[in-house]
């Protein structure tokens, strides 16, 4: 019997000396914990007493460990409260032009009819000093009675609605509420609106002189070549802002879109609803959401499309906001500009190589074969003055608030040059109606813009995708840093290599 135990005793002996082991390790790990806990500042709030703190030395080894002796005041407030800004502290009972906006939806004066929403679909909301500019998305709901429903920081409604109409199209124009910061549209007070949606201040000076809408995005050519082409060219034309509508790009153009977005030159808005319309259909919702977003934001306004460059041809004006600083007539509100079409026989590429494959596939050096120029009804663009406009088409003003529906700008001075893709992707009968232009001529763009152009594209291709690589040695040596995982070429270099 006495074997029987030592033969156990020997037998249990290694166990028992892990156990011990794992332990110590366990208590000494406990004991670590415990004075790196004791280094903290370590304080337990308990709800139901009143909350006591006592005040602890400052640690000088703990830059965490200092505490304030009274609460910042920018965040001196709870979850029940909601500021108001001093501007935004305001409440009227009427929008400005009501009875002119009456008069024209009863003569219906941009009725479309257009599409089949059965609902707003609200897209964007700005707040001037004397009422609120919803838009929308709908384009079938005019002139239909409407209550504007106002929502505080917290989205908690604020029971002070307004009666308003759409008017123009895609349009309600709603009186100001105090602490109003999101919106919605209903048509009757009973119902559930809509999703609100955030109020834009457009209070102050206009920040711009003049900005660019680029009309929305769709399509299955690769835009990022003509994305960097459209934006640096009207930089270099003056203007300081775009706001680029888009339907659906390719993730590597996005990329692009996302960068421009970063630095502040670009805002994307997404065009997107529940009802179903082709991607083409959005072009009037654009331009009337494009119209309503720039009044206050900037002076003078583009409306263009990705593939129209505004040229001017003046010896005396360089750039267009040369042209524009020379008008000084408040009655001039829609400059109009002819067109000439460049007749353009390839996609742009997919994906950026090298320099000298973007520089020779820049569409002003592969696509220079120009048309004549065509009459000021037949597919004009223009530059508007925002607040001066009722309502906007893709071409032209519909109705006007004050001064001159269309002033008209000669050929001499600038005209459009529109690249189109002879490739009919949507419109039958587009490449007919340039070909009505002829002759054709080759005309390359002017010089310095040429030089200047190709290298700010240049520039910011490169530095949105021409990524800096590293060895794979290095790349391994950061892999292994994250739990002693391996680089993918590590490993595909590990496998090719011939096995002893």
């Amino acid at each position: 019997m006495v074997a029987v135990w030592i033969l156990l005793i020997l037998f249990f002996i290694p166990f028992a000396f892990t156990f011990i082991q794992v332990t110590f390790s366990k208590d000494l790990k406990t004991l670590e914990e415990v004075k790196n806990a004791k280094e903290e500042i370590v304080h337990y709030v308990n709800l139901n007493e009143t909350v006591s703190i006592q005040k602890l030395e400052k640690n000088s080894e703990l830059p965490n460990s200092y505490l304030e002796e009274k609460e910042d005041p920018l965040f001196s407030f709870n979850s029940n409260d909601c500021p108001i800004e001093e501007w935004n502290n305001i409440r009227t009972d009427s929008v400005p032009n009501l009875s002119r906006h009456r008069e024209w939806a009863n003569m219906s004066i941009g009725r479309r009819n257009y599409l089949y929403h059965d609902s707003f679909a609200l897209l964007a909301a700005f707040v001037f000093k004397d009422q609120i500019t919803v838009t929308m998305t709908s384009e079938n709901q005019f002139n239909k009675t409407v209550y504007c429903r106002y929502y505080d920081c917290r989205r908690k409604e604020i029971p002070d609605q307004f009666e308003s109409f759409v008017y123009p199209e895609s349009t309600v124009f709603c009186a100001r509420r105090a602490g109003a910061k999101y919106i919605s549209i209903s048509e009757t007070l009973e119902e559930t609106p809509e999703y609100s949606i955030p109020i834009v201040p457009r209070i102050e000076k206009p920040s711009h002189y003049l900005t660019v809408c680029m009309a929305t995005l769709y399509g299955d050519e690769p835009k990022f070549l003509q994305i960097v082409d459209f934006i640096e060219y009207y930089k270099l034309q003056g203007a300081t802002f775009f706001h680029i509508y888009l339907r659906e790009v390719t993730g590597y153009d996005r990329v692009l879109l996302d960068d421009y977005v970063r630095t502040g030159d670009v805002e994307v808005i997404k065009m997107h609803d529940h009802f179903w319309r082709d991607d083409f259909m959005w072009h009037n919702a654009q331009i009337n959401d494009c119209h309503h977003r720039n009044k206050y934001f900037s002076k003078w306004t583009a409306v263009v499309d990705i593939d129209e460059r505004i040229e001017m041809r003046s010896d005396e004006f360089k750039t267009i906001t040369s042209f524009l600083d020379s008008v000084h007539d408040p009655n001039i509100i829609n400059l109009h500009f002819k067109v000439q079409w460049i007749i353009k026989d390839a996609n742009s590429p997919a994906k950026y190589e090298n320099d000298q494959q973007l520089t020779k596939e820049m569409l002003f050096h592969k696509f220079q074969n120009l048309s004549q120029v065509g009459s000021f009804w037949e597919q004009p663009k223009c530059i508007i003055r925002p607040e001066k406009i009722a309502m906007m088409t893709i071409h032209a003003p519909m109705s006007i608030y004050s001064g001159i529906r269309r002033s008209l700008v000669n050929e001499t001075i600038g005209v459009v040059r529109h690249y189109r893709n002879v490739e009919q992707r949507v419109f039958a009968g587009a490449l007919e109606r340039m070909m009505v232009h002829a002759p054709f001529s080759i005309q390359p763009i002017i010089r310095w813009i040429d030089e200047v152009l190709t290298s700010s594209i240049l520039n910011r291709i490169k530095w949105v995708y021409d990524i800096v690589n590293v060895p794979c040695s290095k790349k391994q040596a950061i892999y292994k840093k994250h739990g002693g995982i391996n680089a993918p070429c590590w490993l595909e270099q590990q496998k090719n290599e011939p096995q002893p």
